[in-house]
């Protein structure tokens, strides 16, 4: 209950604070989008890992493979993802292990292999997916059918145009 009362008293200083000028108006759409991403990362992270002995940055790798193919490359999927070269290597290693993914080599390039996903990382990625959802969905409850829409319209609107001006 404490955590709540922060986290409100936070949000009543920040909308303060913009009403009253002293913070950009940016500010009322970089700030919740932080605190809701800060929010839901953290939860999403403490229920896979309870739920699928699985973190966050392997749920990137899988889902990454899962919606472009099923088989990228080590640079596609270090494109896609925000950890380290480094990092992806003990993902990689993490997953092959846990035979989640498997490796081949790229027919084009001999010195490249590529990451494939199979067919019981599809299926885990499929089931993680599908129960985080449902286990997040309770912070979309406050919208109706349409402002959930008109949220998700908007979110690809913002990550679009963030592509376009990078």
């Amino acid at each position: 209950m404490k955590k709540n009362r922060v986290h409100t008293s936070l949000i009543t200083n920040f909308y303060d604070k913009v009403d009253s000028k002293e913070l950009s108006e940016v500010f009322l759409m970089t700030f919740p989008i932080a605190l809701i991403h800060k929010t839901i990362f953290s939860h999403s992270e403490n229920f896979l890992k309870e739920k699928f002995d699985l973190l966050n940055s392997e749920v990137d790798v899988l889902a990454s493979l899962f919606t472009n193919g099923k088989v990228l490359s080590p640079t596609q999927l270090y494109d896609m993802t925000i950890f380290s070269s480094g990092g992806m290597t003990k993902v990689l290693k993490r997953l092959q292990e846990r035979d989640l993914i498997c490796r081949k080599e790229d027919v084009s390039d001999k010195r490249c292999m590529l990451v494939c996903l199979t067919q019981s990382g599809e299926e885990l990625i499929i089931k993680s997916l599908h129960e985080i959802s449902k286990e997040c969905s309770k912070y979309f409850e406050a919208f109706s059918e349409e402002e959930r829409e008109l949220f998700s319209t908007l979110l690809k609107k913002i990550l679009l145009n963030i592509n376009r001006v990078d």
